[in-house]
C-alpha cells in the first residue's frame, strides 16, 4: 500500500506523499496531499490564508478562490480492513480520474488523505487473513477468518486503542497525526470504520443529548448537512443506513470528536465488518462491496465539502471570533498548576498540552488560591485567554451532570487529576506572567563524586527507571523506609520516604568510578537531582546510611499474563509503561501456558482484568490457584488490576468484594422481598444508575506505604469505571487507598454507586507468607496518560516485601 501511495505521487501533478509519523514498529504512516496542479503550485499561499482564518486579527477574507481543507483518514483500527482498503481507489480516483467533477473537487479542495493511522495493527490483521484465507470463499461466520486471533488487529504495537489517543497523544503516530490536524486545521474530517457484522451502515451525527457541551451548535448542524452526499448515495442505491443513535461526541479524544474542538467537522463513517463474504442478518455481505461503499462515501463527503465551501470556510472563521466572547463570559482568568519534586511529570503534562497548542506560562512569584500556596519554583499557569480557550476548558473543567448518563466512551479525563498534581482556577488577574514555557525534558548536572553514597529522591516520574538501571547492573540500593536529612552544597535537604540510597562500599567488587557513571546517566537521561554524599553519617539522630532503616530491593523480574482470556489493553497499558517508559523488561506469557510455567524463576506476577471471554478469570481453576497461592507464600508477589483484583481478593486473601445493593422497600418504608418491576422501555436509563462512566474518583492515600512511597499528599485521583472495590481488611496497615465518602470528582457515576463505593479500599497490600498480593479495583496506567498513579504499581515491583504484617499475624 505505501509503495502504491508513493507511486501515485510520482506519476501525478495533483499529489504530494509526505510520512507524518512512524509506528512503534518503524512502520511509515503516509499523508497524501491532493489537489488541482494550479493549487498545488501554491499550497504554501492556500496554507497561510487558511491558516489565518482562525486569527480574527489577521483581517483574511474569504474569497471565491480559497479551496476547502478536508482530511479523509482510514484504519485507526487496523482490523478494520475495509476502511484501509478503501483509501487505495480513493486514491487513484483523485489522482486519476477526468472530466468536470473531479475538476470541480480539485479545483475547490485542498484533501489530505491517510491510508492507514495504524500499519501495525493493519499488518498484523492482513497476515491472520493471508493465513486463514481460502481459495473457495467460506461464509460461515464461525470460520477463523471472521474471527480474529487475540490481541486482533484493530490495536497498535503496544495493544492501544489509537482512536481513543487524539487527546491524549501518549504514542509516536498520533502525535504526528494530531500535528498534521494543526499543520492545516481542515473544515472537515472524516474517520472511516467497521462496526459488527449483524449491523447495516452508520454515519455522524451521533446521539443528539451526547454532545460535549464545548462543542458548539452550529458544529453539529453543519455536521448534518455534510453527510447529505453519503445520504444520497445510500438513498439512491436503496442501502441501508442509520444516524443519531449508538455513536455520539462526547468523549473529544476520537477522531471524529476532536476536530470539533477546534472549528472541523468530524465526521464517523461506520459499516458491518467482513473479511470475505460472510453470512450476516442482512444476507451476504462481500468485503468487495465494503470497499467500494467506503470509497463511494468518501468521495461523496468531498462534494460535500466542496457545496458547503463557503459555510465551512465561514464557520472556521467565526469559530475563532467566537472565542473572544466566551473567554470575556468566563469568569476564571487562568488555571494555575504545581508539580514539586517531579520535572519529568511537568514535562509530560506541559507536552501533552502544547500538543494542542495549549500556551502554557511560569509565574514569577508565589500565587495563593484558598489558602493554597503554589510556589514560583515549580508552579505553571494556563491563560483561558488564549486561541485554544475550548481546549483550555475541556482539560481542566469538571463535569459532574450530564443531559444523558449513557456513554459510549469515558465521561471524564480532567488533566491535572490524571496527573495527580494540584490545580486551582484563578478568577482574577493576581498573578504575575512569567515567559511562555519552552518545554523541553529536564536534566540535571552529574553529581560530584561521592565517598561514601549517592542519594535521590522517589517523587521524580522516572525514579523506578533510574532504579532498574542500578538494580540491573548489579549496583546494591536501598529505599528509605522512614524521611531523613542529608547536607548538600546547597545546605540541609529532606529526603522523604521511598529515597533511594546508594552506598560506594558494599557494592560486590564494583569500581567507585562504575557507581558514578551510572550517577551521571540518572542525572542526564532520567532527569533525576542526586546527591553526593562524603559521610556515612547523616546530620540527624538516627537514619545514617547504614540504618535498617533502608531496606534492601530486589530487581524484579516480571510476568505478565496475556493472550487469550486477558484483556489486551490493560495487558498492553502495562507492557507499554514497564517496556517503553521504564525500560523494564517484562515477560509475556500466553495464560493458557500458566499450568506448565515455573513461575519460581520469576518474583512478579501481574494479572490484569479478564476479556469477555473469561469473565472475572473463571478459567483459573482449583489447580492454578493452588499453584499462585504456593508461589506467594513461598515468596512471590502477584499484583491484580480490576476484575483481576477482585479475583486474587476472592481467592487468595479471602476479601469481600460485594457491594451489598440495597434492597427496595415499598411504599410504607419497609423493605420488599419481591423483586422490582421495570418497564422495558426504561431499561437503558435504568441500566445507567449502574454504570460508572469512566469517571475520576478521590482516594485517601496512605504515602508512608511502600505501595504510596513516591507522593507528598494524601488525596489522590484514580480512573474508575467499575464497582470493584474491598471492604477493608482486618489488617489496619493493609488499606493503601481508601474511598472517601463524597468519592466523584469529575464524570459520571450516580448517587447509588457513590454510596456503594464509600468506605471501602481500592489499593490493598498483603503479605502471604513471604510474598505478597498488592490489589488495584482501578486501572493505575489508563490509556496511559493516568501518570498520578502509575508510580503505585511501580512501587509494587520494587517495594513488595518492604512492608511487613502486623506484629504477632
Amino acid at each position: 500500500m505505501v509503495r502504491y501511495l508513493m507511486k501515485l505521487a510520482e506519476v501525478s501533478d495533483r499529489v504530494t506523499y509526505e510520512i507524518i509519523a512512524y509506528s512503534h514498529e518503524k512502520r511509515p504512516i503516509v499523508t497524501l496531499t491532493i489537489t488541482s496542479p494550479e493549487n498545488r503550485a501554491r499550497l504554501a499561499e492556500i496554507k497561510a490564508a487558511h491558516l489565518a482564518l482562525s486569527d480574527p486579527s489577521s483581517g483574511q477574507k474569504i474569497t471565491d478562490g480559497m479551496p476547502v481543507v478536508s482530511w479523509l483518514n482510514y484504519g485507526v483500527h487496523g482490523a478494520e480492513v475495509s476502511s484501509t482498503d478503501a483509501a487505495m481507489p480513493t486514491a487513484y480516483y483523485l489522482a486519476a480520474a477526468q472530466g468536470a467533477a473531479i475538476d470541480k473537487i480539485l479545483d475547490n479542495s485542498v484533501i489530505l488523505l491517510t491510508a492507514s493511522f495504524n500499519p501495525d495493527g493493519s499488518s498484523r490483521q492482513s497476515a491472520w487473513n493471508w493465513m486463514q484465507g481460502a481459495e473457495v470463499p467460506v461464509t460461515d461466520p464461525r470460520s477463523t477468518i471472521h474471527n480474529t486471533f487475540w490481541p486482533g488487529g484493530r490495536t497498535n504495537h503496544y495493544w492501544f486503542d489509537l482512536n481513543r489517543q487524539w487527546l491524549l497523544v501518549q504514542h509516536p503516530g498520533p502525535k504526528g497525526w494530531v500535528a498534521k490536524f494543526h499543520d492545516w486545521k481542515p473544515n472537515m474530517l472524516a474517520d472511516f470504520h467497521e462496526m459488527g457484522s449483524n449491523s447495516s451502515y452508520y454515519f455522524h451525527p451521533g446521539a443528539p443529548d451526547r454532545v460535549f457541551p464545548i462543542i458548539p451548535p452550529k458544529s453539529m448542524e453543519l455536521l448534518n448537512k455534510v453527510v447529505n452526499g453519503p445520504r444520497a448515495f445510500m438513498d439512491k442505491e436503496k442501502r441501508l443506513y442509520y444516524s443519531e443513535e449508538s455513536y455520539d461526541n462526547f468523549y473529544i479524544g476520537k477522531g471524529s470528536t476532536y476536530p470539533h474542538m477546534f472549528g472541523t467537522i468530524g465526521i464517523l463513517l461506520e459499516q458491518a465488518r467482513t473479511n470475505g463474504l460472510m453470512e450476516t442478518a442482512y444476507g451476504i455481505l462481500s468485503f468487495r462491496d465494503n470497499i467500494r461503499t467506503h470509497y463511494r462515501n468518501s468521495i461523496a463527503l468531498l462534494d460535500s465539502a466542496v457545496d458547503m465551501k463557503g459555510e465551512l470556510l465561514a464557520y472556521r472563521q467565526e469559530f475563532a471570533g467566537n472565542t473572544k466572547g466566551l473567554i470575556k463570559q468566563d469568569k476564571n482568568r487562568a488555571y494555575v498548576f504545581s508539580v514539586p519534586g517531579d520535572k519529568a511529570k511537568a514535562y509530560h503534562m506541559i507536552d501533552m498540552m502544547n500538543r494542542h497548542q495549549i500556551r502554557v506560562n511560569r509565574i514569577t512569584k508565589d500565587l495563593t488560591i484558598d489558602g493554597k500556596v503554589f510556589r514560583a519554583e515549580n508552579s505553571f499557569i494556563v491563560e483561558t485567554d488564549q486561541a485554544q480557550y475550548r481546549m483550555v476548558k475541556a482539560l481542566f473543567i469538571k463535569l459532574t451532570e450530564f443531559e444523558n448518563d449513557t456513554f459510549y466512551d469515558v465521561s471524564a479525563w480532567t488533566l491535572p487529576l490524571a496527573f495527580g498534581v494540584e490545580y486551582a482556577a484563578v478568577t482574577k488577574k493576581s498573578y504575575d506572567l512569567g515567559a511562555v514555557v519552552e518545554n523541553s525534558f529536564p536534566t540535571e548536572a552529574a553529581p560530584d563524586k561521592a565517598e561514601s553514597g549517592y542519594v535521590f529522591s522517589w517523587t521524580n516520574y522516572y525514579a523506578p527507571r533510574a532504579l532498574y538501571r542500578l538494580l540491573d547492573a548489579g549496583i546494591n540500593a536501598r529505599v528509605a523506609t522512614k524521611p531523613f536529612k542529608i547536607m548538600t552544597k546547597s545546605g540541609l535537604r529532606d529526603m522523604g520516604h521511598g529515597s533511594i540510597v546508594v552506598p560506594v562500599g558494599w557494592q560486590g567488587g564494583e569500581g567507585v568510578d562504575k557507581v558514578h557513571d551510572l550517577m551521571a546517566t540518572i542525572a542526564a537521561e532520567d532527569g533525576i537531582q542526586v546527591h553526593a554524599l562524603n559521610s556515612i553519617h547523616t546530620p540527624m539522630k538516627g537514619m545514617d546510611l547504614g540504618s535498617p532503616n533502608h531496606a534492601e530491593i530486589k530487581k524484579p523480574k516480571i510476568l505478565l499474563l496475556m493472550d487469550e482470556g486477558i484483556s489486551s489493553s490493560d495487558a498492553g497499558e502495562v507492557w507499554h509503561l514497564l517496556d517503553f517508559r521504564m525500560k523494564i523488561p517484562v515477560v509475556l506469557l500466553a495464560k493458557r501456558n500458566l499450568a506448565r510455567t515455573d513461575l519460581g524463576d520469576y518474583s512478579h506476577l501481574v494479572l490484569v482484568n479478564s476479556d469477555r471471554g473469561a469473565s472475572n478469570h473463571g478459567d483459573l481453576d482449583e489447580k492454578l490457584t493452588n499453584k499462585i497461592s504456593s508461589w506467594v507464600r513461598a515468596g512471590g508477589t502477584l499484583v491484580a488490576h480490576r476484575n483481576g483484583a477482585k479475583w486474587a481478593g476472592e481467592k487468595l486473601l479471602k476479601l469481600s468484594t460485594g457491594l451489598d445493593p440495597k434492597k427496595p422497600k415499598d411504599k410504607n418504608g419497609q423493605i420488599s422481598e419481591d423483586p422490582e418491576r421495570h418497564n422495558y422501555g426504561d431499561k437503558a436509563d435504568i441500566e445507567a444508575l449502574n454504570v460508572i462512566g469512566g469517571a475520576i474518583m478521590a482516594g485517601d492515600l496512605d504515602f508512608t506505604h511502600p505501595i504510596g512511597y513516591g507522593y507528598q499528599s494524601r488525596d489522590i485521583a484514580t480512573h474508575r469505571n467499575t464497582l470493584i472495590a474491598f471492604t477493608p481488611p482486618e489488617n489496619p496497615y493493609a488499606t493503601v487507598v481508601k474511598i472517601p465518602d463524597v468519592p466523584l470528582l469529575a464524570g459520571y457515576a450516580s448517587k447509588e454507586n457513590q454510596d456503594k463505593l464509600k468506605g471501602k479500599a481500592s489499593v490493598i497490600a498483603e503479605r502471604m507468607g513471604r510474598g505478597a498480593v498488592i490489589l488495584f479495583s482501578d486501572n493505575p496506567s489508563f490509556r496511559a496518560y493516568f501518570y498520578g498513579t502509575q508510580k503505585m504499581f511501580l512501587n509494587s515491583l520494587f517495594f513488595s516485601k518492604v512492608f511487613s504484617k502486623p506484629r504477632g499475624k
